[in-house]
C-alpha cells in the first residue's frame, strides 16, 4: 500500500493528456506518475528525463536500455 494514494487518471486536467497518451499506446501507468499529478511540473520534468534517457539515438541501443531497466526492476522486486 502506498504512503500517498495515487490520484485517478484525469484528476488534474493539466496533465490529463499525458495519461491519455500512455493509455492509447497500451503502456502501464506507474503509481508514481499517478501520485505526481499533485505536482504537474515534476511529472512533466520526469517524463522529459525518461524521454531523454530512452532516446533511440543514444550510444546504447534502446533494447539494451529496456533490458537494463527490466533487470534492475526485477532485482528490486518491482513489477514495472
Amino acid at each position: 500500500m502506498p504512503r500517498i494514494e495515487p490520484l485517478p487518471i484525469g484528476a488534474v486536467p493539466e496533465v490529463a493528456d499525458i495519461f491519455e497518451q500512455i493509455k492509447a499506446s497500451g503502456h502501464y501507468i506507474p503509481n508514481s506518475q499517478l501520485i505526481l499529478q499533485r505536482k504537474p511540473a515534476i511529472l512533466k520534468a520526469l517524463r522529459g528525463l525518461m524521454a531523454a534517457i530512452m532516446n533511440a539515438d543514444g550510444e546504447v541501443p534502446l533494447g539494451t536500455k529496456r533490458l537494463i531497466g527490466y533487470m534492475a526492476s526485477r532485482a528490486h522486486g518491482c513489477h514495472y
